[in-house]
């Protein structure tokens, strides 16, 4: 029998970028506005483990271009 794991369903939390839901074992948070992200949102994932939500992740860009 092959069960989904529990990682890969839906959970409680919901991602404010895609609006799926969850677990929040499963999920990160920004290092910037400390909003969840789901697994499949993260846009930037550095060495250390800090997680950079899609938003954040544009305005970085934004402002390393304007330098």
């Amino acid at each position: 029998m092959s069960e989904t794991p529990w990682w890969l369903e839906s959970g409680p939390e919901t991602c404010q970028f895609c609006l799926r839901t969850f677990h929040y074992e499963a999920g990160y948070h920004c290092i910037y506005c400390d909003r969840p992200i789901c697994p499949s949102c993260v846009a930037a994932r550095f060495k250390s483990r800090d997680t950079v939500c899609p938003e954040c992740h544009e305005e970085g860009n934004r402002v390393e271009e304007e330098s």
